[in-house]
């Protein structure tokens, strides 16, 4: 699946979470924070981070699949960055 947006991205992850795990969303997060993963985020950044050992999430660059973290990406996403 493709999304344009970081918070797109995170939605489908919320809605995903119960059925490739079979545990609600709350029960995810707090399995992360028991393992030592940090706490919950208004963005996503820690399941989106955690979700990326399973799942394959990245960015399409130059026609091309890169694997990487899509938070940091989207933080340099702008001009005074360069490409």
């Amino acid at each position: 699946m493709t999304f344009n947006t970081v918070p797109e991205l995170v939605a489908y992850l919320n809605t995903l979470i119960p059925r490739a795990f079979k545990i609600s969303r709350s029960e995810y997060v707090q399995n992360l924070i028991d393992l030592g993963h940090g706490y919950d985020d208004p963005q996503g950044v820690m399941i989106t981070r955690a979700m990326a050992d399973q799942f394959n999430i990245g960015v399409i660059k130059n026609n091309s699949y890169v694997r990487t973290d899509v938070h940091a990406i989207s933080n340099f996403q702008n001009e005074e960055y360069g490409d």
